[in-house]
Parts: C-alpha cells; sequence; structure tokens
C-alpha cells in the first residue's frame, strides 16, 4: 500500500516537471522566434526614430545617429531614395551592402514594397557560409511624403547565441529547482501527513477498544478541525464505554435482587411454609411482585431499542392531555401515600393534543416515576400545561434535590443514571431514555430546567388537536 505521504510527495513533484516541460518547449518552439520578433521591433522603432532627422533637416546627425545604430547592433543600414539610388550606406562591415550581386532579387522585392508604404521583413541565408541575416525595409517619409525606402540587415548569430545561453541557463536553473522542489514537496509532504498519520493511529486504538487516545491538535484547517472531531469521538466513546460498564452493573443488581426473593421465597413455600395459607399467599404475592418488577424492566429495555431502531408506527389522535395526564396520576394514589409526596394536577380541560396516546401516556408515567424517584417525603409534584399558540407546553415539575449542572446533558442517555443507589429507586434506568426517543419521534420539543437543592422541572410540547 502506497503511503500518502508518497502519493503527495509524487503529485507535486509531477505538477514541478509539467511546468519545467513546458517551459522548456517555450525555449525551444517559441523562444527563439520570440526573441528574433522583439529584436526586429525594436531595430524598427530605432530606426524610425532617427529617420524623424530627416524631417528637421539634420542630415549630419542622422547620419550620426545611424552610424551609431549599425555599430552597436551589428548592422548594416542603407538610404535609398524613390529611384534606387544609394543616398546613405553605413561604413560597417554588415553584408547586405556587400551583396548587391548576390542578393539583388530579393533586396529588389524588399525596397520595392517599402516604396509602396509597407513595412517587411524576411531572412536570408549568406549563399557561402550559410549565416543567417535579417533583411528589413522600411518606408521614409519626409515631411509627410514618402521619399524613399531604408534597408536593414543583421546577423542571426547573436539572437541565436543568446537563446542557446538561455537554454543552458534553463537547463541549470531547472536542475536547482528540481532538486529545491523534490525536497520543499517531501517536507511539505511531511508536515501535511503527520496529523494524518496520528488520527490513524489515535483510530485505530479505538478500533481496539482503547478510547483514552488523543490528537495533538496545532492546525486550524480541515486536518485539524478532523483531529477535533477524532477527539471528540473518543471522549465520547470513553463515556459511552463507561456508561455500558454502569448499565451491565446496574441491570445485573437490579436483576439479581428480585430474582434473589423470588428463589427464596420460592425454597420457602417448598421446605418450610406448610399448610399455612396466609404465609403462602404473602409469599406467593412476594413472588409475582418480583416477577412483575422482572418484567417492567425487560419491556423497558425493549422498548428503547425498539423506538431507537425506528422500527415502529405513531397512532395519531387527538385527546385531552388533562384526561391522559389525569389517568396516569391516579396510578400512584397508593405511593403518593406511602411516601407523602403531593402529586398536583394544574391542567386546563379545553387543552387537546394531536399525538400517540399510549405514546404519551409512556413519557407521563416515566417523568412521574422520575419525579418520585428524586422528591422526599413532604415534597410535591406538580403537572401543568400552557397554551403556546399551535402547541401545548406540559410541565412535570418536583422539589426534589435537582440534578447537578455537569449532569445535566448526559441524563437522557441511554446507560446513564444519576441516583447510583439503585435499590431505593423504581424502575430501570433507562426512563428518561425511552422519553427522549418517543418525543423525538414525534418531532417535539423537550428539555429539562434543574437548580440544584430546589427542583427539576421537565418539560415537552405537542401539536395542538
Amino acid at each position: 500500500m502506497r503511503s500518502i505521504r508518497i502519493k503527495l510527495w509524487a503529485g507535486m513533484m509531477t505538477l514541478v516537471i509539467i511546468v519545467l516541460i513546458l517551459l522548456w518547449l517555450f525555449q525551444i518552439v517559441f523562444l527563439e522566434n520570440f526573441y528574433t520578433r522583439m529584436k526586429v521591433n525594436d531595430i524598427k522603432e530605432k530606426t524610425i526614430a532617427v529617420t524623424e532627422l530627416l524631417n528637421a533637416d539634420k542630415t549630419e546627425d542622422f547620419r550620426d545617429q545611424m552610424d551609431i545604430l549599425a555599430y552597436e547592433n551589428s548592422m548594416s543600414i542603407e538610404l535609398l531614395d524613390m529611384n534606387g539610388n544609394i543616398i546613405y550606406e553605413t561604413n560597417s562591415s554588415g553584408t547586405v551592402g556587400k551583396m548587391h550581386g548576390m542578393m539583388n532579387s530579393l533586396r529588389s522585392q524588399i525596397y520595392e514594397k517599402a516604396l509602396t508604404g509597407q513595412e517587411s521583413a524576411t531572412t536570408m541565408t549568406h549563399p557561402r557560409f550559410g549565416n543567417e541575416f535579417m533583411l528589413i525595409g522600411l518606408p521614409v517619409y519626409i515631411n509627410q511624403e514618402l521619399t524613399g525606402g531604408l534597408l536593414l540587415s543583421f546577423p542571426l548569430a547573436p539572437v541565436e547565441d543568446t537563446a542557446a545561453i538561455l537554454q543552458r541557463q534553463l537547463f541549470y536553473i531547472s536542475l536547482i529547482l528540481l532538486a529545491a522542489a523534490s525536497l520543499l514537496s517531501f517536507l511539505l509532504a511531511r508536515t501535511f501527513t503527520r496529523p494524518i498519520v496520528d488520527i490513524e493511529k489515535a483510530a485505530a486504538q479505538m478500533a481496539e477498544g482503547d478510547f483514552s487516545a488523543r490528537i495533538d491538535v496545532k492546525q486550524q484547517d480541515e486536518i485539524g478541525q478532523l483531529a477535533k472531531t477524532i477527539n471528540y469521538l473518543g471522549q465520547q466513546l470513553s463515556q459511552i464505554d463507561q456508561m455500558r460498564k454502569d448499565l451491565i452493573a446496574n441491570v445485573s443488581h437490579e436483576l439479581r435482587t428480585p430474582l434473589s426473593l423470588i428463589r427464596g421465597y420460592a425454597e420457602t413455600l417448598r421446605d418450610v411454609t406448610g399448610n399455612d395459607e396466609d404465609k403462602r399467599q404473602k409469599q406467593l404475592g412476594v413472588i409475582i411482585e418480583e416477577a412483575e418488577r422482572l418484567s417492567r424492566m425487560v419491556d423497558d429495555i425493549l422498548n428503547l431499542s425498539r423506538l431507537q431502531s425506528g422500527h415502529f408506527e405513531l397512532n395519531k389522535s387527538i385527546f385531552s392531555v388533562r384526561n391522559l395526564a389525569g389517568n396516569v396520576a391516579k396510578r400512584y394514589d397508593l405511593l403518593s401515600k406511602q411516601r407523602e409526596v403531593s402529586i398536583i394536577m394544574e391542567m386546563s380541560d379545553e387543552q387537546l393534543v394531536e399525538a400517540d396516546a399510549a405514546r404519551i401516556e409512556q413519557v407521563l408515567y416515566n417523568l412521574i416515576n422520575n419525579a418520585f424517584n428524586n422528591t422526599n417525603a413532604g415534597g410535591t409534584i406538580t403537572i401543568r400545561d400552557m397554551d403556546n399558540g399551535d402547541s401545548v407546553r406540559i410541565e412535570v415539575m418536583d422539589s426534589g434535590s435537582g440534578i447537578p449542572e455537569e449532569e445535566i446533558n448526559r441524563i437522557w442517555d441511554r446507560y446513564y443514571k444519576a441516583d447510583k443507589n439503585i435499590g431505593k429507586t423504581m424502575g430501570s434506568g433507562l426512563g428518561l431514555a425511552i422519553v427522549k426517543a418517543i418525543l423525538e419521534a414525534h418531532g417535539a420539543a423537550y428539555g429539562v430546567e434543574s437548580k440544584k437543592g430546589v427542583g427539576t422541572t421537565f418539560w415537552f410540547e405537542l401539536t395542538q388537536g
């Protein structure tokens, strides 16, 4: 398997090589022609500027400037009148002026174009030595009147030599750039991939069950954000793993108690009770009660799994919130007297909602059950509703000990149970997780407000019917 570092390095080097190849193609295909055109245009502009001296009748200055121009560019210059007579010729060792016999045909073509006001340029090759030259024809105007033509010629060898020098320079520059790019690409690839390697190691540790792995985040880009997400994932998995262990311990404890009672009373019935009917009935009652407790616990686990899997349908109808809450509250009449906890109903008669009545009944049952678990003797549990326009807000408030602020975000989790002393509470500890699943299936808003030592309010909103 190829390392991502090698792939990144190879990608950057490929880009550098493509750029260098394009530069070489430009050098080979275009540079010499491009440089030649620039040279021709430069000479044309300078020559035309010098011919402006003829308009000012500065013949001597014209000759001096032409001699300088010819010398600087190793160029031969001829000024001809309309009849083809040479008015001026440089003293340079240029070639065209010395090759009249060999180049009369080509010179005539350039000269004729100049006399028609056209600029022209062409290359020619020395018939003996094979050297290439550039021949340029320019019309000459004096006081805006065409008076003749200029024939310019210069060797192309300096242009070719310059292009060759530039190509050699580019070759060495390319080698240096290639080495530098290779080193920089390697360093950049290592810099970019180091956090990815760290992320891969952390993910591998988590896959093996070690959720304590963390990544040192130094970047603020997408890779840094990914590392933060992996760290958050590890934190959440660690919490879930701990809560899973807690659930196993809690459920094991919950199961052990009723099973021990059932076994103990069953053995007593078999070995001790004899014909004492009152004692038999009392012991059978305990067995039945504990069996029902086990059944409720299993039902809670199955219901939560079914709700969270999404494999259930809501049977919505329009019903009275007051009637539903009242029916649930009546089930706690006996428990209310035993624990000396008052249930207060603050519900309006006309509030109707549209929801799955059976599921909302389960929500209210679990919330009231939770309130009893957290309310001491002499406390109160209040159930009330409020009209919020398109929805009805339902609240279940207790005057219990409240929930610590750091635990509020965890109370809805299926593996979390705030009261670690399971034996003193009712239920399996899954009630609030079931409430959350049902309300989310309804698309209902819900939440909890709590203050330590004052009490807790659970609320949810349902669509008005």
